[in-house]
């Protein structure tokens, strides 16, 4: 019988099957430091070769000219063993008035299998990292507090007029004691976002949020005001 070996890319934020896990969902590169790091753990019982790299949003590729390197970008790391990932800046080509968002990309290599008739996976976790310049006068807190929100029709639109991105978790919409749980993304620097509201969620006066702070956590804003 034939060996029959599929190997699965998956692109995902994170995925308990992983023989490869991150110890973290973001990286927050201030520029007053050197490096950032991220900690990367093998939890499996088998040998992985894993390979790092940046994207600028797009999964399938693999820019050559992204200012920011990963060291190392292929490991080999053993079972229930500890490798640290390093981002390092070379100084030049990104913005100083704003973030600048890449992709981290953590790619586990699997052994070969000993079996046949293996379907085998590997799995790709990717992670945001955020580039913060120290000029920025502001934090993700008061960024996350000053946006602003506008009901337009049958969309919720919220502009950031400032300089870091926020990503945004759930928003909770109210009228009363009748609720809306609606889904939002991230919203970027000097952008703006328009959100589908559910159709019977019109008649909505109260808005609070969550955003997800430097740690990865949900943080909620209440009381929002709504326009």
């Amino acid at each position: 019988m034939k060996k029959v070996l599929l190997c699965a890319l998956l692109a995902c934020s994170a995925n308990t099957f992983a023989g490869i896990q991150v110890d973290a969902t973001r990286v927050i590169y201030n520029s007053d430091s050197k490096s950032a790091s991220l900690s990367i753990n093998n939890d499996s019982e088998e040998t992985y070769m894993v390979q790092t790299w940046l994207d600028t949003g797009d999964a399938s590729q693999i820019p050559r000219d992204i200012p920011i390197i990963v060291t190392p970008p292929i490991l080999k790391l053993a079972p229930h063993k500890e490798a640290v990932l390093r981002f390092i800046y070379s100084g030049k080509g990104l913005a100083q008035d704003r973030e600048s968002l890449f992709w981290v990309n953590v790619q586990e290599i699997p052994p070969a299998p000993k079996q046949d008739n293996v379907l085998q996976v590997a799995i790709r976790t990717r992670i945001k990292l955020f580039y913060r310049p120290q000029a920025l006068q502001t934090n993700l807190q008061a960024q996350a507090e000053a946006l602003k929100w506008q009901r337009q029709g049958q969309a919720l639109t919220v502009t950031n007029n400032g300089p870091m991105y926020v990503t945004l978790g759930i928003l909770t919409l109210s009228n009363g004691d009748k609720t809306w749980k609606v889904n939002a993304d991230m919203v970027g620097p000097y952008d703006s976002l328009k959100i589908a509201l559910p159709s019977n969620a019109q008649s909505a006066n109260g808005l609070s949020f969550t955003y997800i702070n430097n740690y990865g956590g949900h943080t909620e804003i209440k009381n929002v005001s709504l326009k």
